[in-house]
């Protein structure tokens, strides 16, 4: 079995000094969710488990947004974890391919794929899953922000649980028109995920033996809720760890967002933790 809540409590009291009798008696969800605990916490997971091994990371990024490609090659760049490779997916007819692919020539481990717009987005992933080289699959969306630390300490969570699936239930949302950092899914860190919960499509990290199993339904619309589903269904664990070193990016133009739910709607379901212009210095670790 995975880590209980009584496991993980151990592991924070392991490595986190509580401050206060007041905090003695508060939830390790409620600790957790106070940035100098979780980020303690998340520092020192960090600390104790780089000394185990590294496994390769295959990142895919399906995408049919070409304004988006200096994203998807930083946020590639960005992360830490140094054995790595990166399939795109080209998901609309219109892109250059050839561009992507003279782009692609100043990294290490890139590799692009054009396949038909009508393809569904289900299909992409099964299709980039197929030519991952590595055991480990991590899904990154073409518009969010991900941090140098994103993989590291999620692949870092697969040595002290049993998780098949590795993400983040809870996470940073930022809304560029209101200049709004908020929390989606609060008090969900470090939890196993039940079977009305799912992993956001973007936020996770698969190992290949699950792919064994489940592949991607052949839809564009909820692949990632029913891949969540499929794969409980089948007896695999899914892991929600920390919330930070990702952000959840809503720009002013909605048009590009697959989910439409306009801002205020949105806010009304997270959290706010900021009115800020700079985002990236609350979540980066």
């Amino acid at each position: 079995m995975g880590p209980t809540t009584q496991s993980i409590e151990r592991l924070f009291k392991s490595i986190v000094a509580i401050k206060s009798a007041e905090d003695e008696k508060k939830s390790i969800s409620e600790l957790l969710d106070i940035p100098d605990y979780g980020k303690c916490f998340l520092m020192g997971l960090r600390d104790r488990f780089s000394k185990g091994p590294m496994e390769g990371v295959t990142m895919i990024t399906c995408t049919n947004k070409p304004d988006f490609i200096g994203n998807i090659f930083q946020n590639y760049q960005n992360q830490c974890w140094s054995i790595k490779e990166l399939i795109i997916i080209l998901n609309r007819d219109d892109m250059d391919v050839h561009r992507w692919k003279r782009r692609a020539k100043r990294y290490d481990h890139v590799s692009v794929y054009q396949l038909p717009q009508e393809a569904s987005l289900g299909y992409c992933y099964n299709f980039a899953v197929e030519k991952a080289r590595y055991d480990y699959i991590a899904t990154f969306d073409d518009d969010d922000f991900y941090a140098p630390h994103y993989l590291t300490d999620l692949m870092h969570a697969f040595q002290y649980t049993d998780a098949d699936i590795v993400g983040k239930l809870t996470y940073y949302l930022y809304l560029e028109t209101k200049q709004i950092l908020a929390i989606r899914n609060r008090f969900q860190e470090y939890k196993y995920l039940d079977a009305d919960s799912f992993l956001d499509g973007g936020k996770k990290i698969v190992k290949r033996k699950v792919y064994e199993h489940v592949r991607n339904r052949d839809v564009s619309i909820n692949e990632d809720v029913y891949f969540c589903q499929d794969s409980m269904e089948k007896g695999f664990k899914i892991f929600s760890a920390d919330k930070y070193n990702l952000v959840y990016l809503r720009r002013s133009n909605k048009d590009s967002h697959t989910w439409k739910e306009d801002d205020d709607t949105l806010l009304s379901w997270c959290s706010v933790a900021a009115r800020t212009k700079r985002y990236k210095s609350r979540v980066i670790i």
